[in-house]
């Protein structure tokens, strides 16, 4: 009889057990910034709280601190916790203390192995992010941006850096896409990434570029709209002018959250006489436009936009309809999760090293929420499953950390 009862059991203690096991593997190697006099905790035990209770919904130091007395039971199953858990007052000081370049490493290994091991393979947005409750009083803006790369289609931070303000980005990239394994990928970033040393560092590493242009970039963004401009002039020509520019167009419509919107991609991959200026950037292959069309379902007001892209790419108008679209990826499901799910800007945590720390371990947990699969539910939802379904909690976990 006990026999049966023990096989019919569910393993959720082994799953635990496994799950906790890889996720302090790659915690373990960052070390104690504090004194040893006077260090109730293991630093481990509190770095191991502040990513579990950050997946199940704690934004706050004191939400770490009761959630972790409420699950102190499952902790112990793999943390010491020799001293029963942390005060609020303990995680604030390691989140301070804590140096982040260590941090980011650690994450970006754990995230490299997780991408090896689902197979991800296709479009990388990369951009920037300001984290404004960094910002202390008497400050005109806050000291913390965050430049991270995200798999499109999987929803996973793959890594992330910081610089002091929005114009660092240009030399953060190339530092953060070395530090990433972009074999096959398209990197698709906005008109601020649009740089011939961004556009190297990814053909270096065996990855496509697909850039917005603007004004950074005057020149080929001034050719690319004439381009586009005679190839959509129907006049003839005289005999010694310029062949007009050979495109393909994809239309795309969509209705939703209110508004219908119509996107129109034109591309054309022969256009060197038209736009030699786009030929300084290696293997450029491809200039894009996308016009675009929303339509608000309520009012009747119409936005229109028209923007424009190069590429490495020899990009079909569908592909690039659809890899511009999944470039806002990164803002709409990354920097808006931060933000309304992880309640990013709304934090007051800021010392030291805290509000980049923080940002890390948000990024640590958004990826372990996305990495499941298995159901349909939004971040906020899984979060507050894990918090309070423990077979949920372990499935989803064991799921981002083999």
């Amino acid at each position: 009889m006990s026999d049966k009862s023990q096989t019919s059991k569910p393993d959720y203690e082994e799953l635990s057990n496994q799950a906790a096991t890889s996720l302090l593997s790659y915690l373990a190697v960052i070390e104690d910034p504090r004194g040893r006099q006077g260090s109730l905790h293991k630093f481990i035990d509190i770095l191991a709280i502040l990513v579990l209770g950050t997946v199940c919904g704690c934004d706050d130091a004191e939400k770490l601190e009761v959630w972790a007395q409420k699950e102190e039971e499952w902790l112990k199953t793999f943390l010491e916790l020799r001293n029963g858990t942390p005060c609020q007052d303990t995680y604030l000081r390691a989140l301070a203390a804590m140096d982040p370049q260590v941090f980011r490493t650690v994450f970006q290994k754990w995230s490299g192995n997780l991408f090896t091991m689902l197979g991800i393979n296709g479009q990388v947005a990369v951009d920037g992010k300001t984290v404004r409750g960094a910002r202390l009083p008497g400050q005109s803006k806050s000291p913390v941006h965050i430049v991270s790369a995200l798999a499109c289609e999987q929803g996973l931070v793959l890594g992330q850096l910081r610089t002091e303000e929005k114009s660092n980005e240009i030399t953060a990239m190339p530092q953060l896409l070395n530090a990433l394994h972009l074999e096959g990928a398209l990197v698709s970033a906005d008109a601020m990434g649009c740089q011939i040393d961004i556009a190297q560092t990814i053909i270096d590493k065996n990855g496509d570029y697909l850039f917005g242009l603007k004004g950074n970039q005057p020149t080929v963004n001034e050719e690319a709209i004439l381009l586009f401009k005679e190839a959509a002039d129907s006049r003839m020509r005289a005999i010694d002018e310029l062949q007009r520019p050979v495109t393909e167009r994809d239309e795309q419509v969509d209705g939703g959250h209110g508004r219908i919107e119509s996107r129109t991609a034109t591309v054309c991959h022969d256009f060197e006489e038209w736009a030699p200026s786009a030929m300084r950037f290696p293997k450029c292959t491809t200039l894009i436009q996308i016009q675009s069309s929303a339509e608000d379902a309520t009012t009747g007001v119409t936005r229109n936009d028209m923007r424009y892209y190069i590429s490495s790419r020899r990009l079909t108008a569908a592909e690039a309809n659809f890899a511009t679209r999944e470039h806002w990826r990164i803002e709409n499901t990354l920097h808006w999760c931060l933000d309304m799910t992880f309640k990013e800007d709304a934090c007051r945590i800021r010392t030291g090293n805290a509000a980049e720390n923080l940002n890390l371990i948000r990024h640590f947990a958004f990826s372990i929420l996305k990495a499941y699969k298995k159901d349909k539910l939004t971040v906020s939802k899984r979060r507050l499953h894990c918090d309070y379904k423990l077979d949920y909690r372990m499935k989803v976990l064991a799921n981002a950390v083999s």
